[in-house]
């Protein structure tokens, strides 16, 4: 049988690896059926495992890879009011989720038992199926040594189970490879025979890595604190699934997603049901997890619960063993930034050996970016964490990031925001009540057309006296300022590092209300554009605009009015008293150039991210105590 395989081997297509397809046992039984599930793997294996040899591996945990339900896709409406609800009694401890017990309950489940029939070393196929989101970067690192671990995971095609996006069973599911990979859990040749495989090839050190909800098992993973995990490098990653698709009380997911939600996410990734006699088996039990979906996700409050508190990361990084290397797009408002600063800060609380990338790109990879040499650092992180090199890597800076002025510059420190930087205040000389009589109607936005770039375009620019639809306030931080700790004339260029804050007190009169804030650089220049240009060598560098445009949205934050002390609850607001907010705005680094100014926008809906309520709302703000602080290096 072992002549067999390796003949099968041998005259496969020529490909740098070898193909093998294998079903690794979960611990978990999402679709409820008695026994584990079993999860289908993908291995691109170096050709010198024929040789006896032992290989570290690259895995990649990708709930997209076997195609997707598009038609499956249904945005929630978003032309809908946000609903006040009267005050809500609910604590802190309401909403922890117990890791510890949830696991023990699921461990300690009695599941049919497969028996083991016989045991392989190869499972070789063919070819291999169409894959989405696979990157071709990896055939890169299994021409140097690395193999490939590919995992669609519970739910997907030819795996069983359903996808429970962000769920501790999805983490535990992927976590199972690694454990296979390190000889603690079975793997079998297909679903019926109850062969066994080994992984005897693989040394047992193991990295995982990709872009978006890829980079975010990852995470997720990582904070089981399985062993063998030696290094994770989540791109574009979900840390916290909550400040994913809400804010502050409200439903906001990606830019340019709106109505998107978990469960869409799930049932978008549930690939199983392209298998019509397969769903059919198990079609009315994962309609319901899907309805138990619905409900725990609660997008009638937008509130933060144990649902969420479940699927955020962040309560376990102290579980974490891998060191991590995080990279992601300063201007990425799919996988916005309050995803990778924050786990970053947590990952320097714990000592946790880190590194981050910060580049100029949307939700894009940067291995071939030109200048960047990602691909370079990427190899020598990999030969140090995954074959002990000794390259240096880990005592590089453990931060670069790439300048909005000049993409040949990649600015170094040790840490983020850089050392040095100072929380400036914007100055705001008007004093009385500011109105912001918040009509989505009486703006140029057509719900018809969805011109939202018309619509920001006025929020932004749009000085007309009789425009109430916000708050703008002007400073030019490279004026002299006697009061500040800066007295000296205008500097070249003023970098913005960190997150920007602002409270204020307000009256609304209604009972809720949506509050949104906005930082803005104002200035003409031919800014970067999310444009990918290629050169001869096969790098890319991004693009600029054609013409200078008279503005960037350098951050913005929002909340929901009746979350304005914690996430998990509402309180009562009663119309025309006056309350205190605070937002804190998406992380940024953003380079404002000399003869540029910064506006603070202060405003209701936004026509991009929030709910678009009919509803009129007059919101009065005290001027006086509006109060914002800017992260600035000078």
């Amino acid at each position: 049988k072992k002549e067999k395989q390796r003949k099968l081997i041998n005259n496969m297509n020529q490909k740098p690896y070898i193909i093998e397809k294998v079903y690794v046992e979960t611990p978990v039984d999402t679709d409820g059926d008695g026994k584990k599930d079993l999860i289908a793997v993908y291995l691109r294996l170096p050709k010198e495992v024929e040789e006896g040899k032992k290989v570290p591996a690259i895995y990649v945990a990708n709930p997209y890879m076997l195609t997707c339900n598009e038609d499956w896709y249904v945005p929630h409406n978003v032309d809908c009011e946000v609903k006040a609800f009267p005050a809500q009694d609910i604590k802190e401890e309401d909403i922890c989720f117990d890791y510890e017990a949830y696991e023990k309950k699921i461990t300690s489940t009695v599941f049919e038992e497969r028996p083991t029939m016989g045991c392989v070393e190869h499972a070789p196929i063919d070819a291999e199926p169409e894959f989405e989101c696979v990157c071709e970067a990896y055939e890169y690192f299994n021409e140097r040594g690395y193999a490939t671990v590919l995992c669609g995971g519970l739910g997907t095609r030819d795996s069983e189970g359903f996808t429970l996006t962000g769920s501790r069973e999805e983490v535990l599911a992927f976590k199972a490879v690694i454990d296979w990979l390190n000889g603690r859990c079975r793997a079998f040749t297909n679903k019926t025979d109850n062969i066994e495989i080994l992984a005897s090839w693989c040394t047992g050190n193991v990295a995982m890595t990709a872009k978006s909800y890829l980079g975010t098992m990852c995470i997720g993973v990582a904070t089981t604190g399985v062993e063998g995990l030696k290094t994770i490098i989540p791109e574009a990653a979900i840390s916290n699934w909550y400040a994913y698709y809400r804010t502050g009380g409200l439903n906001l997911p990606a830019i340019g997603w709106q109505g998107d939600d978990l469960n869409i996410l799930a049932k978008y990734c549930f690939s199983r049901a392209k298998d019509p006699e397969d769903y059919e088996n198990i079609k009315e039990a994962y309609a319901k997890a899907q309805d138990e979906m619905i409900q725990a996700q609660d997008r009638a409050t937008g509130n933060y619960n144990r649902f969420w508190d479940e699927r955020n990361y962040l309560n376990l990084v102290d579980k974490i063993k891998a060191s991590v290397f995080i990279v992601h797009g300063i201007n990425d408002w799919n996988v916005k930034t309050n995803q990778c600063i924050p786990f970053f800060e947590a990952l320097e609380k714990q000592g946790i050996p880190a590194k981050m990338m910060l580049h100029q790109g949307e939700h894009v990879y940067i291995h071939t970016l030109k200048g960047s040499n990602m691909l370079d650092i990427m190899y020598r992180w990999l030969e140090h964490y995954l074959k002990g090199g000794d390259n240096g890597i880990e005592k590089e800076p453990a931060v670069l990031v790439e300048s909005g002025s000049d993409q040949s510059v990649w600015m170094a420190s040790d840490t983020w925001p850089p050392k040095g930087w100072e929380a400036e205040t914007f100055p705001i000389s008007e004093t009385g009540d500011g109105v912001i009589v918040d009509d989505l109607s009486s703006t140029v936005y057509d719900r018809s057309a969805d011109n939202l770039g018309e619509w920001l375009d006025e929020l932004v620019l749009n000085d007309d006296a009789e425009y109430k639809n916000r708050m703008k306030y002007i400073w030019d931080p490279f004026a002299e300022k006697g009061t500040s700790a800066h007295t000296k004339e205008a500097e070249e260029n003023i970098r913005i590092s960190g997150t920007v804050k602002v409270s204020f007190d307000a009256a609304i009169d209604r009972e809720t209300a949506i509050l949104s804030a906005m930082l803005v650089d104002l200035g003409d220049a031919k800014r970067i554009t999310a444009e990918e240009i290629k050169h001869p060598d096969g790098t890319y560098s991004f693009g600029l605009e054609a013409e200078a445009s008279k503005y960037k949205v350098i951050s913005r934050g929002w909340i929901n009015a009746q979350n304005r002390s914690c996430i998990w609850k509402k309180e009562e607001i009663k119309p025309g008293v006056s309350y205190h907010y605070e937002i804190d705005m998406v992380p940024t680094d953003h380079v404002l150039d000399e003869g540029h100014e910064l506006a603070l926008i202060l405003y209701g809906i936004d026509a991009q991210a929030t709910q678009r309520p009919d509803t009129v709302t007059t919101i009065t703000v005290d001027q006086a105590s509006i109060h914002a602080i800017v992260p600035i290096v000078r």
